[in-house]
């Protein structure tokens, strides 16, 4: 099966010259952790921008000085295992898809290539999951919780109580719907109405004072525990590859907690842990 076959076509981009601020209300609008940056007026890639490079560079304005200028992109007329195996390798969330004339046609990711995983692939989870996690106390301050996702480029980390049950989970994009970049020195109290920006502090439940600095991108002071997802899909060491990649797609999540029968964690499988399958 060719890349092109499963790939999106529905472009979010960035282009540079240009500002983070305008990536970043890009990012959070259409909900995607990264996106190709282009040179202004073509199609020609020139850098990838991630959530990731915006909390890591949270002083600085312009766009070209943050992205990745080392771009890993694949072509349409690929085999999707070329694709798989890019992004298991480098850990990544999209691939740019570009033609012959090296002109952007589509961005593949990990969820485009579960929907051939999904089928009747009857190997166990247990083969592909990792022990290697970083889970977070209910009580961790959600700016710590931005610090361990920095520190760790993990993009979920398991909630665990009192009793280190698995409770919830939060991803940097649960983060990132609270981010706000700040642009200049005042102070003001906002409402949280449902006519605010969905990507401005949604969530949060009572009134927020915000500090407004140059070019700084901040978090509310509160624990991971009033902003985690409670109802969390998880798995087990025998779940089927096939059960894993529907329940993402059908939650669009990427990531699945493994637990045993006490909800005792032992691992974590993500999307592009199951690329692994197409080989």
């Amino acid at each position: 099966m060719k890349v092109e076959e499963v790939m999106s076509t529905d472009l979010i981009v960035g282009y540079v010259p240009g500002t983070v601020k305008i990536a970043l209300n890009l990012l959070a609008k259409h909900n995607v952790s990264g996106m190709p940056i282009l040179k202004k007026d073509t199609k020609k890639v020139v850098g990838v921008l991630t959530r990731t490079d915006i909390f890591k560079n949270a002083d600085e304005e312009q766009l070209a000085l943050i992205m990745s200028k080392e771009v890993h992109s694949v072509t349409n007329d690929q085999d999707i295992k070329d694709a798989a195996k890019l992004l298991l390798e480098k850990r990544i969330h999209g691939l740019p898809v570009v033609n012959k004339k090296k002109n952007l046609v589509g961005i593949i990711s990990p969820k485009d290539i579960l929907k051939v995983l999904s089928d009747k692939n009857e190997r166990e989870t247990e083969n592909y999951f990792t022990n290697i996690v970083a889970p977070t106390y209910q009580d961790t301050p959600i700016n710590i919780a931005m610090e361990i996702i920095n520190i760790t480029n993990e993009n979920a980390l398991p909630i665990l109580n009192d009793e280190l049950k698995l409770i919830g989970i939060v991803t940097d994009g649960d983060l990132f719907k609270l981010s706000h970049i700040h642009e200049s020195v005042s102070q003001t109290n906002m409402g949280m109405g449902g006519d605010e920006d969905q990507w401005t502090w949604e969530g949060i439940r009572d009134t927020v004072r915000l500090h407004y600095s140059t070019s700084e991108v901040t978090l509310p002071q509160i624990p991971v525990k009033e902003i985690m997802i409670t109802d969390v899909v998880k798995g087990f060491k025998n779940t089927t590859v096939s059960e894993i990649a529907n329940s993402m797609l059908k939650h669009d999540i990427s990531h699945i907690p493994i637990v045993d029968a006490n909800d005792r964690l032992i691992g974590m499988i993500s999307d592009i842990d199951l690329m692994a399958c197409m080989f």
